[in-house]
This record gives C-alpha cells, sequence and structure tokens, in this order.
C-alpha cells in the first residue's frame, strides 16, 4: 500500500525495498528504544541501555545498505494535535505573516539593482598565498564539496523585495551572546553572520572572500599581512567603519578577560604591539612568525568587527555593519534582525527582517513548516526529509558534509586516561551502520578526524577504518577490563539526531563489552554544563578548514578543550604548515597531524553530516553555510 504523499516507487526499487524488508522490521526495534528511552517505563534494562531486541543483528545488517529506503524517527513521535496546539504559541511569536503583500513601502534605493560595492565579491581560490589572497588548496575538498541542492538558494525570478522571513530553530540557549568574539555556538553563529561583518569570510570550500577588506597582501614570509578597506563602510547607526574599529575588535580577541574560543590560537600568532593602524583604511598586522594561512584563521565567525568601544553587548549597542541589525534578542528562546539600511552591499539585503523561534520538538518544527507559520526551519532529522520533500509547499535543502557528530572521550579523565580505552571503543564502532541507523546514510564516513576521505589533507593510508569486536575486547583486555567496562555517556536533544546516536552507539559497541549507560541532559545547559566538562558525551563541529579546526580541537591550548589530548607534535606540524609555501608541503604535514588524531584523540568520529533544511518553496536565496549555519545576505520570499 502506498503511503499518503510519498513518492512512485520503480519496479527495481521496489524489489530492493522487498529483499530488505526484514531489516525494515527490526529497524523498528531502534525507534521503539528512543521512544522508551525518552519516556521510560518499567522494563528489562541491559548494561544501562533499555534492552531493543535484535539491534545488534541489526547493526550488522545496516552496514551493508547506504541508502536506506525507509524513515528512520530520529525522535520519538509525538501526536500531531500536540504539534498542532504547539503552532499556536507560534503563531503569536511571529506575529502573524510578517509578509504580506504591500506591507512595507519600497524606497528608490530599495528599487536599484543588486550589485557589489567594489564591483565584485573576491574570491580566491588556488591562488598565490601573498599577493591578495592564500593558497587554499590544502583547504578544498573534492570538486563536489558543499554543493548544495539545485534548489537551495538559486533564485527563478527577480528577486521580490520586503517580508519578514519567519525561521524555527531546534538549537538554542541562555547562555547566547550578541558579542561575536564570544559565540561558541549555531544559534549564535547564524545571527552574528547577518549583524557583523569580518575582514575576510570564510566560504563553503575553505577559500575565503573579500568582505569588509577590498585587498590584502604580505610580505615575503608571510610574517606581515596588510588589509585595505573598501571606502565608504558604515555601521547600521551610520557612523563609520574604519581601521581604528579593525584594530580595536582584534585586540578584545587578544584580551583574555575577553574569554573569546579563539583567544588561544590569536594570542600565539599576534600580540596588540603586532597591530598597526595606518590610515583609516589600512591596517597592517605583525606577526610572531610567519604565518601563511593567516587569511583563513581570521575569516572565521569571531573576528567580526565591532564598533570601537564597545564593551556591552545588548540589542542597542551590538552595532554591526552586516546586512540586519538586531531588534530584540532574548537567549535561548528568539531574536528578531531588521534591515540594515546602511549595508555596503548596494540594494541588499532584499527582506525587511528575520524573526527566529526555537522549537524543540521535531513533530512541532516540520509542522510548523508544513502548515506555513515557518519560512525555514533547522536542523531537519533524517525522518522527516520525506515528509517534507513530499509536500507541495516545502523542500529539503541539504548542506553536505557540514558538519561532524561524534563522541567526546575526555583523556584527563578515567577510565579514558588509558589509550588503551579509547582506541577499545574506537575499534568497536560499526560506521556505516552508526550513520545508516541514526541519519540513513546522509552523510560521508571517516576515520576518527574532522575531514573525508577525497580531501587533500586527509591521511593517505587511513581509509576507513572496519568494526573490529576482537580487537576491542584484546585492547580492553590489556587495560585491565577482561570482563568488560561501563561507561556513562551524556547527550541530549539540542541537535536532531544526537540523543539517537548515544542510543544506536551504545548498542553498536555492546557486544565488545562495552556496556554503556546513556545520560539525557537538558538542551539549555547541556553546551555549558556537560561539554568540555563530562568524561564522556555526544559532540557537534560544523567543517572548517583543516588548520581552524586542528588549532580549535586537537593543540595542547585549543579553543574547545573537548579530548584534552596534548601532543607537541601536533602542535609542531601546525606550526610548520603555517610556514610552508608550498601547497603540497602543507597537505603532507596535515595528513601527519590528521594520522596522530586519528590514532590517539579521545574522538570516535564515523562521518561528516549532511546538514538538513526545511525551506518553504516561496523562499529563495537563503545560503545554507558550515560557518555560519545560514545567510540571508540575498534571501528573498517570492
Amino acid at each position: 500500500m502506498t503511503k499518503r504523499g510519498a513518492r512512485p516507487v520503480s519496479v527495481q526499487h521496489g524489489a530492493r525495498l522487498a529483499s530488505r524488508a526484514p531489516l525494515l522490521f527490526e529497524v523498528g526495534f531502534l525507534d521503539r528504544a528512543v521512544s522508551r528511552h525518552r519516556h521510560p517505563r518499567p522494563r528489562r534494562v541491559v548494561g544501562g541501555v533499555p534492552s531493543v531486541g535484535k539491534l545488534s543483528r541489526t547493526a550488522r545488517r545496516a552496514r551493508t545498505m547506504p541508502d536506506m529506503p525507509h524513515d528512520l524517527p530520529c525522535r520519538a513521535k509525538k501526536p500531531l494535535h500536540v504539534a498542532s496546539l504547539a503552532l499556536k504559541s507560534i503563531t503569536r511569536i511571529f506575529h502573524g505573516n510578517g509578509h504580506k503583500k504591500g506591507e512595507h513601502q519600497m524606497t528608490d534605493q530599495n528599487k536599484e539593482s543588486v550589485k557589489d560595492a567594489a564591483g565584485s565579491q573576491l574570491r580566491l581560490g588556488r591562488r598565490t598565498v601573498l599577493k591578495g589572497g592564500v593558497a587554499t588548496g590544502l583547504m578544498l575538498g573534492a570538486a563536489s564539496f558543499m554543493k548544495f541542492s539545485e534548489t537551495a538558494a538559486a533564485a527563478t525570478q527577480e528577486p521580490k523585495r520586503g517580508g519578514t522571513l519567519r525561521l524555527a530553530y531546534t538549537s538554542g540557549t541562555v547562555r547566547e551572546t550578541l558579542d561575536p568574539a564570544r559565540l561558541r555556538e549555531g544559534n549564535e553563529s547564524m545571527y552574528c553572520a547577518n549583524i557583523y561583518d569580518r575582514l575576510l569570510r570564510i566560504e563553503n570550500d575553505f577559500s575565503v572572500s573579500a568582505e569588509l577588506a577590498e585587498k590584502w597582501d604580505a610580505n615575503a614570509d608571510g610574517s606581515a599581512w596588510t588589509f585595505v578597506l573598501r571606502d565608504g563602510l558604515k555601521f547600521s547607526d551610520g557612523t563609520p567603519l574604519t581601521s581604528e574599529d579593525v584594530a580595536y575588535s582584534f585586540s578584545r580577541l587578544l584580551d583574555a578577560a575577553t574569554k573569546s574560543p579563539s583567544f588561544a590560537g590569536l594570542s600565539q600568532m599576534l600580540d596588540t604591539s603586532g597591530i598597526e593602524v595606518r590610515d583609516a583604511r589600512t591596517i597592517a598586522f605583525k606577526l610572531k612568525s610567519a604565518n601563511t594561512v593567516f587569511p583563513q584563521q581570521i575569516a572565521t565567525r569571531n573576528f567580526a568587527v565591532v564598533k570601537k568601544g564597545t564593551t556591552e553587548f545588548k540589542v542597542e549597542t551590538a552595532i554591526g555593519s552586516g546586512p540586519f541589525k538586531i531588534a530584540s534578542f532574548a537567549p535561548g528562546e528568539s531574536w528578531e534582525l531588521v534591515r540594515n539600511p546602511n549595508y555596503w552591499r548596494a540594494g541588499l539585503p532584499y527582506l525587511d527582517g528575520i524573526r527566529q523561534v526555537k522549537i524543540d520538538e521535531p513533530a512541532t518544527l516540520v509542522q510548523s513548516l508544513l502548515s506555513g507559520q515557518s519560512d525555514v526551519i533547522g536542523q531537519v532529522g533524517p525522518a522527516q526529509v520525506r515528509q517534507v520533500d513530499g509536500s507541495p509547499g516545502a523542500h529539503i535543502v541539504s548542506s553536505p558534509n557540514s558538519g561532524f557528530m561524534y563522541v567526546v572521550m575526555d583523556m584527563t579523565q578515567a577510565p579514558f586516561d588509558d589509550p588503551k580505552v579509547i582506541k577499545a571503543v574506537k575499534a568497536a564502532v560499526d560506521r556505516q551502520a552508526l550513520l545508516n541507523i541514526v541519519f540513513q546514510g546522509h552523510g560521508t564516513l571517516t576515520s576518527d578526524v574532522n575531514v573525508w576521505p577525497g580531501h587533500p589533507s586527509y591521511p593517505p593510508g587511513l581509509g576507513v577504518r572496519a568494526q573490529n569486536i576482537e580487537e576491542a575486547k584484546r585492547l580492553l583486555a590489556e587495560a585491565g577490563h577482561p570482563n568488560g567496562i561501563d561507561l556513562q555517556l551524556y547527550t541530549s536533544p539540542s541537535l536532531s539526531g544526537m540523543v539517537e546516536m548515544a542510543t544506536a552507539f551504545a548498542e553498536i559497541v555492546r557486544p565488545a563489552g562495552i556496556r554503556v549507560a546513556i545520560q539525557q541532559e537538558n538542551s539549555g545547559t547541556y553546551w555549558s554544563q556537560v561539554w568540555q566538562t563530562k568524561p564522556m558525551y555526544i559532540s557537534y563541529s560544523g567543517a572548517r578548514p583543516p588548520v581552524a579546526t586542528i588549532g580549535n580541537l586537537y593543540v595542547t591550548k585549543p579553543a574547545y578543550a573537548e579530548t584534552k589530548i596534548s601532543n607537541p607534535e601536533i602542535d609542531k606540524l601546525l606550526a610548520e604548515v603555517c610556514a610552508s609555501l608550498d601547497e603540497n608541503k602543507q597537505n603532507e604535514l596535515l595528513q601527519e597531524a590528521w594520522s596522530i588524531v586519528a590514532d590517539q584523540a579521545g574522538a570516535s568520529i564515523s562521518f561528516a553530516l549532511n546538514q538538513l533544511w526545511g525551506m518553504r518553496k516561496t523562499v529563495q536565496g537563503v545560503k545554507p553555510h558550515s560557518e555560519d549555519n545560514l545567510q540571508f545576505h540575498e534571501a528573498h520570499i517570492a
């Protein structure tokens, strides 16, 4: 019987479905396991995790199935009427449609054709390091990296001005900030990326684009860099943006009191004494040593330019130069942006504004999109993909290899202070099964590194490691655990798939004698009380250039102390990458660094994930982005 709204099934695909019928039946056990884990009732427990029958056999079969044809629920399902009731409150928050025809007046400025203030937005690929950009070949993945769905952002008609886009998002915490120097999480990245600008902006293929800077260059060895700003830049309040503001913004990052995640990395490269304001449009940086990848490192989210003298970041004082400005802000709940009339890209943005609200429950999230109460939602779980794509008014926009969800093991806390325990856990994982069961194959397998096969920095001999239960048992026995080991894994519904990943991970590693008890925490406090604190937990990081990722996670003084690996060889290799002008040499050094991470770091990374966004078909020009989540610079509502 064909499901309502389901796509036609070909004869060949039907045969495949029939051949996999036993698997589809058994996969239902995971759905029930997740549901019962969220709403427990007295029942048999195995190793701290509700028994899910024959899931271990399911996991073994799932690894042979890279393209599963059936939906696996990513969250416990709720009755539709619950979602419908929740939508009433969403409607109130969004204040109605928000983009009715004729609601806003068009100014003469808005009627101008859209063009870059400098004539073009400088895009850098594999160009020379020291003349206007950096050799970014080492940062590039396969040619198809981050190629979005054809329906993602290409406008099919003349952009329509006006309207307020309504965004519903699953992630948000009470510690969110309007200070770009301090931001750490996805929701913060999204609104700050649309409030503030940087000198340069990292692109999805890890190249850099000119933003506030129209040109830049370096001396012969890359130890001194000069940036020239675009002419006529203004903040959203109409005051000029000059190199003094850039200098102030970098000085804040170099002040430990600011508590920026980028402090550790930047302070190793630069002192405040090395910042020189030459004139209103020119700023120079004299680095502590040669660094040929400096542009990539300052093109990331913490390096936004703020107004000189700003010390408190609230709605009235969080002033940037991006396409929008902040109008209201309730950390962990909602925010609203309105058009910046002084934005330097003439004619942009098209939208009058953006209203965001947090929705935790996936059924409510999807229903808000399908009912027209939301224009864009994220993140969409793989289980809801068919429901969204099968609807007449919405579709899925996929952002391939845009992030990593993985298990962190703190190497300073028992039992993970024993390297053999970490290796045993990694050996016990069936990567393909984990990806299939939790994310329906929406990703690319990898081997315990934050990059994927085919990327030029991926170690050539690493491959994709297969599950090895006997090796895991042997390592545990050598570590003093001949009868297996009991572990506690923390997780949260903060992001789609986190709870389900913990549940599936526990079942997959159980045959090796690794008994995992799952501790689910509140999404509002997870990233402040569990992340970087507990011995073992589920984490997430966006896809970034290898130099940035290794510097953020795996050097001895990282921006984010997840695994707390301490290997000076990684620091040495990263320094050599920064000093080298030879792209092939840079990749060879990165491969060595990734090999150490794969073998030693307390991170079990099985795959790179595709981020999935749901959008109304009337929405155009929204750009999914691995660093900023979503960019609304050219978004419009048809």
